[in-house]
């Protein structure tokens, strides 16, 4: 197209020269030859004066006068002009014939003013007259000659006036063609330009307009010419380099956003912006399930609104100064719930806003491990201390009481010396029960398991320690049934599960020195669990202790060793199962236990 442009302006110019040239070269043409007929016409009207001063000088002669001055100088003056118009006009306009005419002119001319100038000098007299009558009779002929040539002359004006009128028209209509055809020709060359230029252009602008609205697929397929078909070639590797930028964008940001949704942490972004500190701008599915919410609930909310300190605007001012926290907190859940978070808070700076970048996970759990694994962790060492305890304190034990139970049979003592022989033979014994117990929790026997009926376990249960309740609360014990009459029954080791039962049954008893009342009930749980549920009304658990109740050796009796319901709660974990300990409202104690009915199940569990 340049190259095009360039071209078309040199052929206008070129043309603009040669016309430029031509009309300058016709107007220079035309000018000298209007400035020949000019000169032609002034000699002819230097001739014509010529031959009214010859007139003049031969009107006077015949009237006997001399020639006046002033006529004689006007005739010297007017040869001299006529003598260079004449020079200045040959090979000019005239014939060979008339400038002979014309040389015979001057040659007569000379003639006859050197006559007139002889006339000057002589006084009058014969010979005076006789060269009066010689110019008047010259006077004719040299008239007659100037006549002559003024007709020849005439008669050539027409033709020279009809060619010079004709030159003339000529420049004027070639003026007139080029005033007229040049505009014309450069306005049709500028359309010509214009339409292809703005064509391409419109295609090129029309192509930009479609890559703003985002249709980064399109490409022009316009035959395009010259410098706008490589611009159109640059346009469409533009729009594919950018489409595939967008892509590779696309499926960044595809990935980020599936990273986001479905990371296991909670994930909030918080605005900073004056007035909105702390406002949560974004959130992960995550974050709303570990807070109780929905995800469209939480956008809007302070994070403030799950925190149980005042310290989140100024741990968002440390974030904003550019430092990461971490930390561990309580936060709270829809509907009053709370659980333990490690957050971690950064600031996430995006040039012209910023925000701040919270990880939230709940280590709930983790901190249950944690106990579980500090537990285990106690279990090995009571099974290290109880093994050492078996073997260095049961024997002599044995010994001691072996011995005791001798002296007290065969020495002859008092009543009150018999009473402390009894009384140490009693602590005796149950140094040995905590040994065992200490064996048996550190060391528990291997199930075995069998099928059974879970109610009749625990109405023989029940029958059991209906004696031993009486002998051991001086208040009346009742036991309330509450037995699911189609219960699944229960693949488990029915000794240890009896023991379990049974020790419950004993520290609800003992929480009712007064007397009160065992609740029993049962329930199935989707044919694939059971759920076994003992209440009592008696004095309680104090809600620090219940924490910490299946802890080893965490005990409330001045006489018990804490291992009871430790050894419970393993017990039922081996099972595969869990037991919890809630306090009533008002008084009393309510113990959950939950078993899988198979031992498939259990394994799949474990």
């Amino acid at each position: 197209m340049k190259r095009q442009v360039l071209w078309g302006l040199l052929m206008m110019l070129i043309c603009f020269l040669i016309g430029g040239s031509y009309i300058i070269y016709a107007i220079g043409d035309t000018t000298s030859q209007l400035e020949r007929a000019v000169t032609l016409h002034h000699a002819h009207d230097a001739i014509r004066g010529l031959q009214l001063g010859i007139e003049r000088v031969q009107g006077q002669l015949r009237l006997q006068a001399d020639p006046r001055a002033r006529d004689l100088a006007l005739l010297q003056t007017d040869v001299v002009g006529i003598k260079n118009k004449i020079i200045s006009c040959f090979h000019c306009e005239y014939s060979v014939e008339a400038l002979h005419q014309l040389d015979h002119i001057m040659v007569l001319k000379d003639d006859y003013l050197g006559l007139i100038h002889r006339l000057q000098d002589l006084a009058p007299g014969d010979e005076y007259q006789h060269l009066v009558v010689d110019i008047l009779n010259k006077g004719p002929s040299f008239s007659l000659a100037i006549d002559s040539f003024l007709k020849s002359a005439s008669e050539e004006f027409p033709t020279r006036s009809r060619t010079l009128y004709r030159d003339i028209t000529k420049v004027k209509h070639l003026i007139i063609f080029l005033v007229i055809v040049g505009p014309i020709a450069i306005l049709l060359l500028t359309a010509y330009f214009l339409k292809r230029f703005t064509g391409s252009v419109g295609v090129l602008v029309e192509a930009s307009n479609i890559l703003e609205k985002g249709d980064l697929d399109y490409r022009i397929d316009h035959d395009l010419k010259f410098e706008f078909k490589r611009l159109a070639d640059s346009f469409n590797r533009m729009s594919a380099s950018l489409k595939l930028k967008q892509d590779e964008l696309q499926s960044a940001q595809k990935l980020y956003q599936a990273l986001f949704e479905t990371a296991v942490d909670g994930i909030f972004i918080l605005d900073l912006a004056a007035g909105h500190e702390g406002v949560i701008v974004s959130a992960n599915p995550a974050a709303a399930a570990m807070h109780g919410h929905r995800v469209e609930e939480l956008p809007g909310m302070n994070i403030a609104d799950f925190s149980f300190d005042d310290e989140c605007a100024e741990r968002l001012q440390c974030a904003m100064a550019g430092q990461w926290l971490e930390y561990v907190t309580k936060r709270k859940k829809k509907g009053g719930g709370r659980f333990l978070a490690e957050v971690h808070v950064g600031l996430l700076d995006l040039t012209e806003e910023k925000y701040a970048l919270v990880v939230s996970r709940d280590i709930t759990q983790k901190k249950k491990e944690e106990a579980e694994l500090q537990r285990a962790n106690q279990m090995v060492l009571v099974g290290e201390m109880a093994a050492g305890l078996a073997h260095e304190i049961k024997n002599p034990l044995a010994g001691i009481k072996v011995t005791l139970e001798v002296l007290a049979d065969e020495l002859d003592l008092n009543e009150e010396d018999q009473d402390l022989f009894v009384r140490v033979i009693n602590e005796t014994h149950r140094v040995e029960r905590l040994l065992k117990g200490l064996l048996n929790y550190a060391r528990p026997p291997q199930l075995h398991y069998e099928w059974f009926d879970l109610n009749k376990l625990l109405d023989d249960s029940i029958q059991n320690i209906s004696i031993t309740g009486k002998t051991s609360s001086a208040g009346k014990i009742e036991f309330a049934r509450d037995l699911a009459p189609q219960l699944p029954s229960l693949e488990a080791d029915t000794a240890q599960l009896r023991q379990v039962i049974l020790n419950i049954f004993l520290n609800a008893i003992e929480a009712m020195p007064e007397g009160g009342e065992v609740q029993v009930s049962t329930r199935a749980r989707d044919d694939e669990f059971v759920e076994i549920i003992i209440k009592d009304n008696g004095k309680g658990i104090p809600e620090g202790v219940l924490a910490n109740i299946f802890q080893p050796f965490m005990t409330t009796k001045s006489k018990g060793s804490g291992l009871g319901l430790a050894i419970c709660k393993r017990i039922i974990e081996e099972h595969g199962g869990t037991i919890t300990a809630h306090a009533l409202a008002g008084s009393g104690t309510q113990f959950t236990i939950v078993l899988p009915c198979k031992r498939q199940r259990r394994e799949a569990l474990s």
